[in-house]
């Protein structure tokens, strides 16, 4: 029982959080999604724009999209 007890005690401090730690957790994620939505945009503009104009140059907007799916690949 003692060893149930501190597992669960150990798992309980492992997880706790401070209110600044979970207001810098909050900030992240705001960070993540704002990146996420640049990066669509930006993905779809250059599709676009390179469809519209025929110019290479328009598809390195792209270049952040192909860069996030190869880093997901990498996790």
């Amino acid at each position: 029982m003692r060893l149930l007890l501190s597992f669960l005690f150990c798992t309980w401090l492992a997880i706790a959080q401070t209110p600044q730690q979970k207001q810098a957790d909050a900030m992240m994620g705001y960070m993540l999604i704002a990146g996420f939505a640049v990066t669509l945009i930006l993905f779809f503009w250059g599709a676009y724009k390179a469809a519209k104009t025929q110019q290479i140059v328009y598809t390195l907007a792209m270049l952040p999209f192909v860069l996030g799916i190869i880093g997901m690949f990498f996790l």
